[in-house]
């Protein structure tokens, strides 16, 4: 089962342009099974019988999520039936994802560090000019927090994938592949492997913590699995 783990839609996501409609068929077109919808910082529930309705019509599977502004970046939490106030603390986010037998995942950690525009800065280097070593950046304390690292996201560049990757790998943390798409062209680069089917969100839960996934790129119209090669392949070191 090959799922979209990070996908923003037009009726639950103010920063999103995406129908679900739209959603759906890219998800269809790119062979993918369904997708999470993680939006921010609230669990989509504006039109949810219609989001349901549309994936059923098309046989995909749909998750709920969020997506949730901490004091050390973006989080990707699933588990959870709602936003639970002081989840921004990540110390706290990460005492209720323990109570919920939720999964939080670092959503795009370093995006901003290679290529960024001005006035953008990471979210965890805010005000600082230079760029970590991949060293200083996976001691980051936010990889203590977290259970999972978002390794491949649409939005980013590829040595910022690659630096997240590298920090998954040295942390020893699961790694997961999301769209993070706002638009229809952005759907289904991305996504996440998992071992077996499932409609229950407790079970993607569980095959995330027991690391029964694997990020996927989609390339010659099929999904490759991403690994220490793929970078290599690309003279990313």
């Amino acid at each position: 089962m090959i799922l979209d783990l990070h996908l923003h839609t037009l009726l639950g996501s103010s920063d999103s342009s995406l129908t679900i409609e739209q959603a759906a068929e890219k998800l269809i077109e790119r062979g993918l099974d369904g997708a999470c919808l993680t939006e921010h910082s609230s669990i989509w529930e504006k039109k949810s019988d219609q989001i349901e309705d549309v994936f059923s019509q098309f046989n995909l599977k749909i998750f709920r999520g969020l997506e949730i502004t901490t004091n050390y970046g973006h989080i990707i939490s699933i588990g959870f039936e709602q936003y639970i106030p002081g989840s921004h603390d990540i110390e706290l986010l990460r005492k209720f994802s323990t109570d919920h037998n939720a999964f939080l995942i670092s959503a795009h950690p370093a995006r901003r560090l290679f290529g960024k525009e001005k006035f953008q800065q990471n979210l965890l280097y805010k005000g600082r000019e230079y760029i970590p070593s991949i060293d200083e950046f996976s001691s980051n304390i936010l990889f203590k927090f977290v259970d999972g690292v978002e390794v491949l996201n649409g939005g980013n560049n590829l040595e910022e994938n690659n630096f997240a990757f590298e920090a998954a790998k040295l942390n020893g943390k699961i790694m997961t592949g999301g769209s993070d798409a706002h638009s229809e062209s952005g759907v289904g680069i991305f996504a996440t492997k998992f071992s077996f089917e499932t409609n229950e969100i407790n079970e993607i839960v569980n095959q995330l913590k027991s690391n029964q996934v694997q990020p996927v790129l989609w390339k010659d119209n099929k999904w490759i699995a991403v690994d220490e090669q793929y970078y290599k392949e690309h003279n990313i070191q």
